[in-house]
């Protein structure tokens, strides 16, 4: 095992996939780039009152703790990062940024509850790349390799928010980690922000959401794209790639289904999406 660890580590002279790590970096800087694009449309005196609110946000934690009970300074601020800070050390080099939500349409107590349920599930995806990690640089060091050759995996935990109305939230949690390539995971997260309640591709897309998924699966495997390359996939592989996606909104609201990486095709392809009209 260690053996095989190793050398899966040492495979870094031309990863395979280095598109899309190079992608993957540019989907980060793109989040991030949204997001401060998205707060420069909020009127001046809202973007003052933000700005001092990141600042307090990354320097004063007891602030941070507090953050549920002020009050909404704005749709930018529905989804805000409360916690931000960067770690590492010889196995790993560690950036998170947890958001949180920030409701107070009809006094939406369920926003605490979902909020910890973030927390809770970037504490594990943390825990876990760090185990690997640790599972990494031991296996390299137990089979000879330089300690000082040793390249530190990069775990980095990001959001992005994809829609947002004053009905309606999606986001996702995304968690990256990134050796020889980039491997992200990601957690969505659809709410009804009155009532609280999760969205499920039924309630967004209707009771024929299946039909609607078929059809643009077929749609998108049967007229590939010049730089397309798609598996041979029959019936039940399709509704079993459908049963596995995952569910988003797209900017204009429209429910889109996320399919796994290699579910479709190759890595390179990423995580095909299809909108369900």
């Amino acid at each position: 095992m260690k053996e095989e660890l190793r050398d899966i580590y040492m495979q870094t002279d031309i990863p395979r996939e280095l598109p899309g790590l190079v992608d993957g970096a540019i989907r980060r800087g793109a989040r991030r780039a949204a997001r401060r694009r998205h707060a420069i449309r909020i009127a001046s005196p809202i973007i003052a009152a933000c700005a001092v609110f990141v600042l307090i946000l990354n320097t004063v934690p007891t602030f941070a703790a507090a953050l549920y009970e002020v009050p909404l300074l704005g749709e930018v601020c529905r989804v805000l990062t409360v916690r931000s800070y960067h770690y590492g050390d010889d196995t790993k080099n560690v950036d998170i940024e947890v958001p949180a939500i920030d409701v107070e349409l009809g006094g939406a107590d369920w926003a605490g509850s979902v909020n910890r349920l973030i927390e809770a599930t970037v504490e594990a995806e943390v825990a876990q790349s760090e185990a690997r990690a640790e599972e990494y640089y031991e296996a390299f060091i137990a089979t000879g390799g330089d300690p000082e050759d040793y390249h530190p995996i990069g775990i980095e935990v990001d959001y992005e928010v994809y829609y947002a109305s004053d009905e309606i939230l999606s986001f996702a949690v995304i968690k990256t980690e990134t050796l020889a390539t980039a491997y992200e995971t990601f957690h969505y997260y659809n709410y009804d922000l009155e009532t609280g309640e999760e969205l499920s591709v039924e309630a967004l897309a209707g009771e024929n959401w299946r039909e609607k998924a078929r059809a643009g699966l077929a749609q998108l495997l049967e007229n590939p794209g010049e730089n397309d390359m798609w598996w041979e996939l029959g019936e039940a592989e399709r509704e079993a790639a459908i049963d596995e996606a995952q569910l988003r909104l797209n900017s204009a609201g429209e429910p889109v289904l996320v399919f796994q990486r290699y579910t479709l095709g190759p890595g390179a392809m990423g995580r095909p999406e299809i909108v369900l009209k």
